[in-house]
């Protein structure tokens, strides 16, 4: 079972007619209805708002077999981004993160809300605010203590947070506490500025060396770094290319759900040809994902099919 701490925020998305179109997202909220379309149990334990946004989250939880892990709704409101999609259709985000509902909890009902049967506990994003720190150590450790690994998505956010060097400073924490990191290239220039790809690369994994590594790089591919597995992979081509929005999440949430499957075992239990098949799945959804407008993970269902005809397409 997955536990998801962080984020969730209305994407305000631009239109061809210049209007704005609501969409619910946030990074980890977008992994919780990942992992969720992969029947795997999630529960999202971060607050939503009683605002109509907020009901609209929840339902959109429960339509995907996902649940709201926590007993009330907060009174602050829904956290809001605008997005602008530039030239290479990538988006970028104007984020509003000041008195909302996703951060309206303490340290102590975050813990309770942890579910008995949870396994995983995936958290990042704009959850590694440092105005937050506090509370989520203490959670991150009570959920080590039970036993709980730890996934960890950088998806370095330094236009909206307080303090940009403690911000840093507090990832780099959580890299040592996490079993399973996920970051783009774009992630790692952002972190370690003055470090090229490959020695960032190496940094994490000093960091964390237990840890499994997955990199995403956007047209050239992605990799799995763990111990002693290297595996990497080209991309995987959208057909249609619409936006990337929510891609690295639907990756992301698709190799959790692949190795929560496969009992979330440790570099020296899985083998290579496993963990191939695990990244070409998280690659194959989130290039479905960028087939289509905003973020909309697939269904193990499509996923399954998906996977079938391109293994065909390999032979």
């Amino acid at each position: 079972m997955l536990a998801v701490i962080g984020e969730n925020v209305v994407d305000l998305l631009p239109d061809a007619n210049g209007m704005y179109r609501p969409c619910l997202g946030g990074s980890p909220f977008n992994v919780a209805i990942g992992a969720a379309r992969q029947q795997i149990q999630v529960s999202y334990i971060s607050p939503l708002s009683q605002d109509n946004f907020g009901r609209q989250f929840a339902d959109y939880l429960r339509q995907n077999g996902a649940t709201y892990g926590l007993d009330s709704f907060s009174r602050c409101p829904s956290s809001l981004a605008l997005v602008s999609i530039n030239e290479q259709l990538q988006p970028q985000y104007s984020l509003y993160r000041s008195g909302i509902a996703d951060r309206d909890i303490c340290a102590d009902r975050q813990i309770t809300a942890l579910p008995p049967a949870c396994q995983l506990l995936h958290l990042g994003s704009l959850a590694l605010e440092s105005e937050d720190a506090p509370r989520i150590r203490q959670v991150v450790a009570a959920a080590k203590a039970r036993g709980i690994q730890i996934a960890l998505d950088i998806n370095v956010r330094l236009n909206a947070v307080s303090d940009p060097a403690a911000y840093r400073s507090f990832v780099l924490e959580m890299i040592q506490q996490s079993d399973f990191i996920k970051a783009s290239d774009e992630d790692l220039q952002l972190l370690f500025a003055a470090l090229a790809l490959p020695d960032a690369i190496a940094t994490i994994r000093q960091t964390a060396p237990a840890a499994l590594l997955a990199l995403t790089e956007g047209d050239k591919g992605a990799a799995i770094f763990w111990q002693d597995h290297q595996i990497r992979l080209p991309v995987i081509t959208a057909v249609p290319f619409v936006d990337t929005v929510g891609a690295g999440d639907t990756f992301w949430a698709n190799l959790l759900a692949a190795l929560l499957k496969l009992g979330l075992p440790d570099a020296s239990q899985c083998h290579a040809v496993q963990l191939e098949q695990c990244l070409t799945r998280a690659m194959l959804a989130a290039s479905l994902n960028i087939a289509s407008k905003g973020c909309n993970p697939p269904t193990l269902l499509q996923l399954d099919q998906a996977m079938e005809n391109y293994q065909q397409s390999q032979v």
